[in-house]
């Protein structure tokens, strides 16, 4: 049974293997800034060649410590880290920090030795953190095992796949005198995974927000549900590197070739709650804003400035981040009038139309009738606060710091967000650091304020949502007769389904599919369509032919009797350019699908997040339009309805300009169908419904494809 994490985090006692005073060295770094970081309890140094280092004693080994150690930090070459691991382990370590590089990342040799650590420290229930990682800080047991030194105490966990990101951000927070609750650099995580933190930090009193740097995603599903249990309590921020190199996947299906990896990240850190960014500055500007300010009942601001400009970018800048800019009621902004100039707008954004320069309270007097409105959950004061004193005189600086004093006694009185946009904001000016101390950002890019107001409203919509949704576990139950079915497909050579058995199986989940009769010859093809009586589709059959248009597989629109016989000879011999006539089972007939709005669904294994659902507008461009929206199973209802709503051509499903709307029901029976279907049943990698026509009742799904793992 594993340890608690609580034993890595406020640990009793620390030993160092591998503890050095040589100035420069890994080992170094971190041994000093261990003994300089404050930590009170007890230290253990082990090198077996020095018999003292730092002015302590040095061990030989952790065996003759012969005391019980709660976490160890390994530094040493990579053919020690067995044998230090093992000595840890029989000390009774609850958790071991591996610095040491030139593991698993390197070749088979270094993943030999990770599953062989792995196996030692999981029998004794250790936790094990990395290999090649940076190491730690807590500030609740004052242990800085990163060799960073002068780290701050403070509300901020930072969780990163790396070492130069965890400097960075610690020189943010340098400069901008903030501080940390938790820093792990997770390196390869063999052990402890980032889920794992997240349920940690989810319950930690000191941690108030959440930010990760992260490479690669593994168990991508597990990290989506540890997030949905913790956005609830604190906000994450996640800054997921790879855009660039997203592109679609080698895949037979249309589900596989539209999941590029970046687009399913996006849709599960959406599905998650998960606040994603672009940069490290700006990781760290928005977790500020999540850290410090009062979090906003939704995504309604009022923007306020003394010039028409700033105010016209602000509210460009606000619409890019989603944010509104309502228009202030008659009330409100009457209300307003009397502190701004004659003739200036209050109807938002609010122009003070100079007056501010001269008498910086009136925007206390601005920001307060804002505050008291129910019409605004938010603030973004935009211009030349702190600058004032510079334009007009010096006595103008001590009324802005009597102002500053005012906004942040209003937005604590209040509790909605203010967010301070100025070309000032990095002078050392003492207005504007009045506001920086009590946790109001002020940033001096007029795009950085209106995304931190925007995180704040995301993440406020996150909150409700995850607070309100149930976290499915998966739960396989898989069907005899599917399985049946994949044992048969396999033994005939194959992974991909014929259309029949792929119909077969949707039925088995009550997803209903349109008749259809396999026909084996010409004329059994006729007296189908005869039977029918009504235009039909004829679609090949072949194990070899997954793209049946693309193989001359399909006719449309064959009357019955007709020219039935010649539809099939034709498509019969497209099919024989391609495969062998053996494997051309015939051709499906189905009467053609009455009109309405082609759609797609579908599912692919994703590498990190396990089975993604995928749903857009479909047909034959829809790798060209890409409308398309993901989520990870498995779904919920609500789940299903944001899925479909997301799309850029919804108004088609919901009835635009005239036109009667579509089952949307249908649509989400199909989608939490899929879902269940790619819980259940792990041998699946892709699932490819596409078209399928959604009608004002029903839908039809006109052609299914799947394909089982190799």
């Amino acid at each position: 049974m594993a340890k608690s994490l609580e034993n890595v985090f406020n640990p009793r006692s620390i030993a160092v293997i591998g503890a050095s005073e040589v100035p420069g060295k890994a080992a170094e770094r971190r041994t000093r800034s261990l003994l300089e970081g404050g930590y009170a309890g007890d230290v253990y140094l082990v090198n077996p060649k020095r018999s003292e280092i730092f002015g302590r004693k040095a061990y030989p080994s952790l065996k003759e410590v012969g005391k019980e150690v709660d976490l160890v930090i390994i530094v040493v070459a990579p053919r020690f880290v067995t044998a230090a691991v093992k000595d840890s382990v029989e000390a009774g370590a609850g958790g071991i920090i591996i610095i040491t590089a030139g593991m698993g990342e390197t070749g088979e040799e270094g993943k030999r030795i990770e599953h062989e650590i792995l196996d030692m420290a999981a029998q004794a229930g250790t936790h094990i953190i990395g290999p090649n990682c940076s190491g730690m800080f807590s500030s609740s047991a004052r242990m800085n095992l990163l060799g960073i030194p002068g780290l701050m105490g403070g509300s901020l966990s930072v969780l990163a796949q790396s070492g130069n990101v965890i400097d960075s951000i610690s020189h943010y927070a340098g400069i901008y005198n903030a501080g940390f609750s938790k820093i792990i650099s997770v390196g390869n995580a063999i052990g402890v995974k980032i889920h794992d933190y997240l349920d940690y930090l989810k319950n930690d009193p000191d941690t108030a927000v959440i930010a990760t740097y992260l490479e690669g995603i593994k168990n991508g599903d597990e990290l989506v549900r540890a997030a949905r249990r913790t956005v609830p309590e604190k906000p994450i921020v996640a800054l997921k590197v790879g855009r660039s190199g997203a592109g679609a996947r080698a895949a037979a299906s249309h589900t596989g070739s539209l999941a590029g990896d970046d687009a399913v990240v996006d849709a599960a850190f959406r599905q998650a709650g998960i606040v994603r960014v672009s940069n490290v500055d700006e990781l760290f500007d928005i977790a500020g804003a999540l850290r410090s300010c009062p979090v906003p009942r939704g995504n309604r601001v009022a923007i306020l400035s003394e010039g028409g400009g700033d105010n016209s970018i602000a509210a460009d800048n606000a619409e890019r981040f989603g944010l509104q800019v309502p228009l202030l009621s008659g009330e409100t902004q009457q209300r307003m009038k009397p502190f701004l100039l004659a003739g200036m707008p209050a109807s938002n954004p609010i122009d003070y139309g100079g007056t501010a320069e001269e008498n910086p309270h009136m925007i206390t007097e601005c920001v307060r009738v804002c505050m008291e409105s129910d019409e605004v959950d938010g603030l973004y004061m935009t211009g030349f606060f702190g600058g004032f004193k510079d334009i007009i005189a010096s006595h103008v600086a001590v009324l802005e710091e009597n102002t500053a004093r005012e906004l942040v006694a209003l937005v604590e009185e209040f509790q909605k967000p203010l967010v301070v946009h100025t070309s000032f904001a990095r002078e050392g000016i003492p207005s504007l650091d009045i506001l920086k101390e009590a946790g109001i950002p002020v940033l001096e890019s007029s795009e950085r304020a209106a995304e931190c107001l925007g995180a704040l409203a995301t993440y406020a919509s996150n909150r409700r949502k995850t607070a309100a949704a149930q976290v499915p576990t998966p739960e396989p139950r898989p069907m005899p007769e599917v399985t049946a079915l994949f044992e048969a497909v396999r033994k005939d050579g194959r992974k991909n389904l014929l259309e029949t058995e792929s119909r077969d199986l949707l039925s088995l989940y009550g997803i209903p599919v349109p008749e259809a009769v396999l026909a084996r010859t010409a004329e059994e093809t006729y007296q189908a369509t005869v039977e029918f009586s009504c235009p039909t589709a004829l679609k090949i059959v072949c194990s070899d032919i997954i793209h049946k248009s693309d193989a001359g597989g399909i006719k449309l629109n064959i009357n019955p009797g007709g020219d039935a016989a010649a539809a099939f000879d034709a498509i019969i011999e497209n099919a024989c350019r391609i495969s062998e006539p053996s494997r051309v089972r015939g051709a499906l007939v189905s009467p053609m699908a009455p009109e309405g709005q082609e759609c797609i669904a579908g599912m692919v294994r994703d590498p990190q997040f396990g089975p993604v659902i995928m749903f857009g507008l479909g047909g034959i461009f829809v790798e060209i339009l890409k409308d398309v929206s993901f989520r990870v199973a498995p779904l919920d209802g609500e789940e299903v309805d944001e899925m479909i709503r997301e799309i850029k051509g919804f108004p088609l499903l919901a009835g635009a300009r005239g036109r009667k709307p579509r089952d949307l029901d249908a649509v989400k029976e199909i989608l939490l169908a899929l879902s269940r279907i790619a819980v259940d049943n792990p041998e699946i990698s892709e699932i490819d419904l596409n078209p399928i026509i959604v009608h004002e009742k029903g839908a039809s799904i006109v052609d299914s494809r799947m394909l089982l793992s190799r």
